[in-house]
């Protein structure tokens, strides 16, 4: 699966940093009145323009929590649209949006390092978003799994019940 399906691959880079203050720092303080994660690992989308100049345009962080993976931060700077063509913008919302493919991104990169992925939202456009990408609702309000691996139903209640004893995050 390429990284990020034409044309998109054509304005916009998707990978992971060392860190995410210094290039979306700002953005998830905005969007979430908090200081970035300070931990591993962090996914970033950013927008190519006049050759290798990078605007940042979408967070991710995925949190490793033993032998599952907690997803959130996710955030998208809406002021960065204003440098893409009408028809990027076209093609951003034709392909289902940034936060899919971040999300999409890190379930493929991340796969081998955890049983389940598991994402607590609140925000009722990125839990679309989220339904899309492949999670989906536990019995928890607000708490989403998603199940990459075969696993039996005991497995996966153990599970929800570990990501639903950190309670959000």
């Amino acid at each position: 699966m390429p990284v990020l399906p034409a044309p998109l691959d054509s304005f916009l880079t998707i990978t992971e940093l060392d860190e995410g203050t210094t290039s979306f720092g700002p953005m998830f303080q905005h969007k979430f009145r908090e200081t970035i994660p300070d931990f591993p690992c962090h996914l970033g989308v950013f927008l190519r323009v006049d050759g290798p100049r990078l605007i940042p345009l979408s967070y991710l962080h995925f949190r490793p929590f033993g032998d599952i993976m907690l997803v959130g931060g996710g955030c998208t700077d809406g002021r960065a649209f204003v440098h893409m063509t009408p028809e990027q913008r076209d093609q951003v919302t034709a392909a289902g949006g940034i936060l899919l493919h971040n999300l999409r991104y890190g379930f493929e990169r991340f796969a081998d390092r955890c049983d389940a992925f598991f994402g607590y939202c609140g925000d009722p456009r990125a839990y679309a978003v989220d339904l899309q990408a492949g999670f989906v609702p536990t019995p928890h309000e607000r708490l989403l799994a998603r199940w990459h691996r075969p696993l039996d139903e005991v497995r996966r209640r153990a599970l929800i019940a570990k990501a639903h004893a950190i309670g959000p995050f």
